[in-house]
């Protein structure tokens, strides 16, 4: 019994590892058509790692920038145009109406 045991945690312990790799949801095909869009974009990998960062994102904006016109604009994006106007987040527009005999909840104090 007891070495059904170690080998069933034995098989379950290797195979763990293997059924997270399993799970990314990304495609070899999918990485690629992704890297072919930024050098459209005029992402090159090439280049120092100074400016790594700073040339990648630029490049991942301008193929959003692209997908979003071709799209339709921010009314098919779904976050929609920005909303105008204020807020009063945090605080009362009119008074709590006065109930007799009800005190604060710090009363006395």
């Amino acid at each position: 019994m007891k070495r059904v045991l170690i080998a069933s945690l034995l098989t379950a312990t290797t195979a763990l590892p293997v059924a997270a790799f399993a799970q990314s949801g990304v495609t070899r095909a999918q990485v690629r058509a992704e890297l072919l869009e930024l050098q459209q974009a005029g992402y090159r990998g090439t280049t120092s790692d100074a400016t790594y960062p700073s040339e990648l994102l630029a490049a991942q904006q301008r193929v959003a920038a692209r997908n979003v016109s071709h799209a339709g604009g921010a009314a098919d994006s779904g976050y929609g145009a920005p909303v105008s106007g204020k807020t009063s987040s945090g605080s009362r527009t009119a008074p709590a109406p006065a109930i007799p005999g009800l005190q604060p909840v710090y009363f006395g104090s």
